[in-house]
């Protein structure tokens, strides 16, 4: 009786306006109940098995951008994506000296850039580019307006929310993306149009 009743509460809280931070941290519990993660994301790995059925399962394989990267491997969907063998390719921006450093040694399949991605050009902005992971608020209002300026369009976004304010709920409502699950501070948005 008891995980019927939490699934509920998950469902109701997923419905709370985003009116408030305390409102908004509630909303954020029903995402994190979605689809199982209680019982099965208590590991990154069992994470990921949740998120290659339900983000990935059926969708044709592209492009992955990692900003804010950190060292590549602890928290990253762009190792584990490009592990799968399905035709998966990440690329990874990170700008600080000793994640880079790790980052550079770690990754040696993955395109790595030096610096921030903030201001894309038409390099960036690549046709099979499918999702998009931000761990950096500059990197995170870069992307906002290179979607909501119409320049593009990823599948889906993970951005990083350590603050748990409902800005970029807001932001990726606006220009028509869905959350759709919450893991360790990291909101998934899914675009509704797709």
């Amino acid at each position: 009786m008891k995980p019927v009743l939490r699934q509920l509460r998950g469902w109701m809280y997923r419905r709370y306006p985003a009116v408030s931070r305390g409102w908004y941290r509630k909303k954020l519990a029903g995402y994190e109940r979605r689809w199982g993660l209680e019982d099965h994301a208590f590991t990154m790995e069992g994470f990921f098995r949740v998120f290659h059925e339900k983000f990935l399962g059926g969708k044709r394989p592209g492009r992955v951008y990692e900003l804010v990267a950190g060292d590549g491997l602890v928290g990253s969907l762009g190792v584990w994506v490009e592990g799968l063998g399905e035709g998966w390719n990440a690329e990874a921006w990170e700008h600080r000296h000793f994640p880079l450093f790790s980052l550079k040694r770690t990754r040696l399949e993955t395109k790595i850039h030096e610096g921030r991605l903030l201001k894309w050009s038409a390099k960036e902005r690549k046709k099979d580019l499918i999702g998009i992971t931000i761990r950096g608020s500059r990197e995170a209002t870069g992307v906002c307006r290179e979607i909501r300026n119409g320049q593009i369009r990823p599948e889906w976004v993970g951005l990083w929310n350590p603050t748990m304010r409902p800005t970029w709920f807001q932001r990726m409502r606006s220009a028509d993306y869905q959350l759709e699950l919450v893991y360790q501070r990291m909101e998934f948005y899914r675009d509704k149009k797709r």
